[in-house]
């Protein structure tokens, strides 16, 4: 079964000669586009595990439908159908993803632009420019520093034959760490002086297993000399 006005939803163009108000247009298309983005996000979500910015913004997603829903209520707007849950899939690496999410939120600001110049009543509006300034000055820096991040891990990795999707293989929380920041600084090697070789060549895993061990010893070894002075 598809909403009565699935192509203004899908194309998110009011029709001023559909026999709907403009803002009974606008509403539905404002909660259409963010049952599209919590479909997405959660999917992620599900694909990938709870990382950010995905599992924050998911929830973010939700008090938007939550916020739209209400102004359905209060002007006496159906609410469309989703279909998202059967249509929604995932790309295939974090970076794709990240990237797909960054355009979806600049889509969603666009949108709101577009819908407020053709909304007057001042409720609507209200929520519109809250939920506009939501994907602007959170979800789209989030999802854009998240997009630069998985850029500089995969393009690491990629210089030692890892493959994308091996890219985000978890070795424990300080190795994955410690791999997330080498990869950031891959391109500043130089300056690290004679050990710069070996950032650059060593396989990524390796290098953050060897700093783990090598912090492990290093702890056990300050630990057996605290011991030995108070003996």
């Amino acid at each position: 079964m598809q909403n009565y006005d699935e192509l203004i939803l899908r194309t998110q163009r009011i029709d001023p000669a559909a026999p709907f108000p403009l803002a009974h247009q606008a509403v539905r298309i404002a909660l259409y586009d963010e049952y599209a983005a919590r479909s997405f996000y959660g999917r992620v979500v599900e694909s990938f595990g709870e990382r950010p910015p995905f599992d924050n913004v998911v929830r973010s997603e939700e008090q938007h439908v939550t916020a739209l829903l209400g102004l359905c209520e209060r002007f006496g707007i159906p609410r469309p159908l989703d279909p998202f849950p059967q249509e929604t899939t995932v790309e295939p690496t974090w970076l794709a993803n990240c990237q797909r999410a960054v355009a979806g939120e600049i889509g969603n600001v666009q949108m709101y632009a577009g819908l407020l110049n053709q909304v007057a009543e001042p409720e609507v509006r209200r929520v519109f420019q809250n939920l506009q300034a939501a994907a602007l000055q959170h979800h789209l820096p989030a999802f854009r520093q998240a997009a630069v991040a998985a850029q500089a891990q995969e393009s690491y990795h990629a210089a030692h034959g890892i493959p994308p999707q091996q890219a985000y293989v978890r070795h424990g929380p300080l190795s994955d760490f410690l791999e997330r920041a080498f990869s950031q600084l891959g391109p500043y090697a130089g300056p690290i002086g004679i050990f710069s070789p070996l950032l650059r060549n060593a396989h990524p895993a390796l290098l953050a297993g060897m700093v783990t061990g090598g912090a492990g010893v290093y702890l056990w070894k300050n630990r057996a000399g605290r011991n030995r002075k108070e003996d």
